[in-house]
């Protein structure tokens, strides 16, 4: 019987359950169709049946409160899921004590591993109808790698990635070189990005699935079985850390459950026996996805077996000595990183703050890629359990090196020197507020990415305007961020603010255009090499806010125009704004946009903006234009 069919078992026993328990209770039709919108992932739904239910009660029913709890998770609300719980709690009812006892800790523990982190879906056009899960970027930050289950000419899942713009992804494509009629998962990268490991099954007659390793120069190679980490069984899951640990997961005989994590070590350039990370990270039931963040001691991982909301959960726990079984006791990641369904491969990308987990929250019954942006709690910290066996939280506090104490001889004080005016320290934060409208005055609600280079990596945040258009952030100081807003209907709007050095608030004002019918939006700013219609490279991340323009709105077909100044004959411009019009279609087509979307047309000097007067009136001429057509 496969996971899925049952867990789909066990939700219709659930369903029945509650009707049972419900028969003659007032408000059970609400409850019902409560549990209805519950199974569709209709969480908002649900949960006004379920206050329906509450209410016709009069808050009598103790299983009202606990889903009321539940659903509040699954919308990744706090406040009302624990407001919920501690009603429940109150009842004094005990069906629901067990689960309820651990929600509640998980809660209250959350806010010990992050102080902030959001979780947003990937765009519309990067997820499929079917399972994508597995993000990982590649070394260089070019590329994002995934596995899903999407409709390919090869069968089952498949190895997949997507290109990384400076605003935003590229369109999946699939990695052929890896793909058979198998099913395939990419793993990890090594540090140099040339190798790379990864699940399979590409032997002949191989059904168990294997750990292999790949390299690239230009094509990734055939795989090579890493048979220093596989067994009869299964073993996926392959998360090299800094090419000396491999974690993965085994459902090999002697461990404590159906899968476990194992780690292997590379000693004098050979892999050691792999190790089970023993009982406290491992249970009887499934433990998976391991990621080792880069302290080289926190372990991220999966698990359906210790205490979570549903299904899989993600957990962390830290290496505290020199043993591969010395952890701390594994923590919930609590909400929003989980859900109340499976909740699996939680990733950081380096350098940022940053990452992806892949999750089933949506409802439906296939699990999708989601980005996360995330600010660890500081200092951080782990759980023990102590002689009486209370659970106990210990800072993690690198302390500095306190140099030995040294004689220092005496010596004649030397004049003192001027007064050195203080250095003003800079703020350490920035206020950015503003008004978001289209160019017919509207207010627009939409959501604003802000990034920015501070303490060396890349700080990410979003905010959403509200109904008026209106927005406030705040952000840690640095000199400047970039702003990105890509909602569907409009064209992508993207720049990059200046931040005052005394850290005075910033106002924005912000015009997005409107993807209209026969519009024409005009870029002056695509540049060519000289009499070529080769783009230069200043360029490029214009025409990809282009491609992530028209990946967001699919409906949507343009023509791309050329037009020059007056240099050179008529005949000669007209030919030139030919080749600069294709050379742009063939790259939006090279990105991913279907052909039967772009038409091309060039207009020589035909049609100028201006007289041609000066270099400044030529450089407003020699333009793209994309124009929407019906």
């Amino acid at each position: 019987m496969t996971k899925q069919l049952c867990l789909s078992l066990i939700l219709l026993i659930i369903i029945g359950g509650l009707a049972a328990l419900t028969i003659g209770m007032k408000g059970e039709r609400y409850a019902l169709d409560g549990m209805d919108f519950y199974h569709r992932g209709e969480y908002k739904k649900a949960i006004n049946q379920f206050l329906l239910a509450d209410q016709a009660a009069n808050g009598s029913v103790p299983e009202y409160h606990y889903w009321l709890g539940r659903l509040y998770i699954a919308e990744a609300d706090t406040a009302n899921t624990m407001y919920w719980l501690d009603q429940y709690v109150r009842s004094g009812d005990q069906e629901f004590r067990r689960q309820v006892d651990d929600y509640i800790r998980i809660i209250n523990r959350q806010d010990k591993i992050f102080e902030r982190m959001n979780v947003r879906p990937m765009p519309s056009y990067f997820n499929s109808r079917n399972s994508d899960y597995g993000a990982v970027v590649d070394p260089t930050g070019r590329y994002v790698y995934f596995t899903s289950l999407r409709p390919s000419r090869f069968d089952k899942e498949n190895i997949w990635r997507a290109e990384i713009f400076q605003s935003g992804y590229g369109r999946p494509e699939l990695v052929t070189e890896l793909a058979t009629d198998k099913n395939e998962a990419f793993g990890s990268f090594d540090v140099d990005g040339i190798g790379a490991w990864i699940f399979g099954n590409f032997e002949p007659g191989k059904i168990d699935g294997d750990i292999y390793h790949i390299e690239s120069s230009k094509k990734w190679s055939a795989p090579e079985n890493a048979w220093q980490f596989n067994s009869p069984q299964v073993e996926t899951h392959p998360m090299a850390f800094g090419d000396s640990l491999m974690f993965f997961a085994s459902s090999r005989e002697g461990g404590f459950g159906g899968m476990d994590i194992y780690v292997s070590e590379k000693v004098n350039g050979i892999w050691t026996e792999p190790q089970n990370l023993g009982p406290i990270i491992n249970t009887s039931q499934n433990e998976q996805t391991p990621f080792l963040l880069y302290d080289g001691r926190t372990l991220f991982f999966a698990s359906d077996g210790h205490p979570g909301f549903g299904g899989y959960d993600l957990f962390k726990a830290y290496r505290k000595g020199d043993s591969w079984q010395d952890w701390s006791i594994p923590e919930n990641l609590g909400l929003p990183a989980n859900s109340i369904r499976n909740d699996r491969y939680f990733y950081h990308i380096p350098g940022t703050n940053e990452g992806f987990i892949s999750s089933y929250r949506a409802g439906a019954n296939f699990e999708k890629i989601y980005g996360i942006n995330f600010v660890f709690t500081i200092p951080p910290s782990y759980v023990v359990e102590d002689s009486t066996g209370t659970y106990i939280s210990i800072d993690i506090i690198e302390e500095e090196p306190v140099p030995p104490d040294t004689l220092v001889a005496w010596e004649e004080p030397e004049e003192p020197e001027e007064p050195v005016e203080p250095e003003i320290p800079k703020p350490s934060f920035i206020t950015i507020t503003g008004r978001v409208i289209d160019d017919q005055g509207d207010p627009v609600q939409t959501e604003i990415q802000f990034s920015g280079i501070v303490d060396d990596e890349r700080y990410t945040d979003y905010t959403t305007t509200d109904e008026d258009g209106e927005f406030s952030i705040i952000l840690p100081f640095t000199d400047r961020y970039n702003l990105v807003i890509n909602q569907e209907g409009y064209l992508l709007y993207s720049d990059q603010i200046t931040i005052p050095e005394d850290g005075s608030p910033v106002e924005l004002n912000i015009i997005l255009q409107k993807l209209e019918v026969k519009k024409v939006f005009v870029f002056e700013n695509i540049l060519f090499f000289f009499d070529s219609s080769r783009v230069k490279p200043e360029s490029v991340p214009i025409l990809d806010d282009l491609v992530i323009t028209l990946l967001s709105n699919p409906e949507i077909n343009v023509e791309i125009s050329g037009h020059t100044c007056d240099i050179g004959t008529a005949v000669y411009n007209q030919g030139l704004s030919e080749r600069r019009a294709k050379a742009i279609v063939d790259h939006l087509i090279a990105k991913g946009i279907a052909k039967e979307r772009l038409t091309w047309k060039g207009y020589g000097l035909t049609r100028p903006v201006n007289e041609n007067k000066n270099e400044e009136e030529r450089k407003k001429n020699r333009r793209v234009e994309v124009r929407v057509l019906e």
